[in-house]
């Protein structure tokens, strides 16, 4: 009888263990995920500040309460939103459609809907 419980023991710290070790897996993958998002959004926002001295190159000189004035102002015409609407839907003719349920692409792989 005593044996059993030290099997037991044992086979519960070794559980632990596996759990611990399975956690450690899944907070490690988390940080993966979170160091690739916080890289592309950086990518993305140096890109974008390198589009605004392209083609404003005077907004050093503004502060970033007049920066987001004038472009607030900027995206506001008519012209703007036109070239918006146009690119939009030069996107929407060149995307495919995607899934609307998250499972709805591994369905349809397999042959079945």
């Amino acid at each position: 009888m005593i044996e059993s419980k030290n099997d037991t023991s044992k086979s519960l710290e070794k559980a632990l263990q596996v759990l611990k070790q399975a956690q450690q897996r899944v907070a490690n993958e988390k940080k993966k995920q979170n160091e690739k998002k916080r890289k592309a959004e950086n990518h993305h926002k140096y890109i974008m500040g390198g589009i605004i001295v392209k083609y404003f190159p005077d907004c050093y000189r503004y502060d970033e309460d007049e920066l987001n004035r004038i472009l607030s102002v900027a995206l506001q015409t008519k012209e703007c939103q036109q070239v918006i609407s146009k690119i939009k839907a030069e996107i929407r003719e060149t995307t495919p459609p995607q899934p609307t349920l998250p499972n709805a692409k591994n369905e349809n792989e397999d042959g079945t809907e």
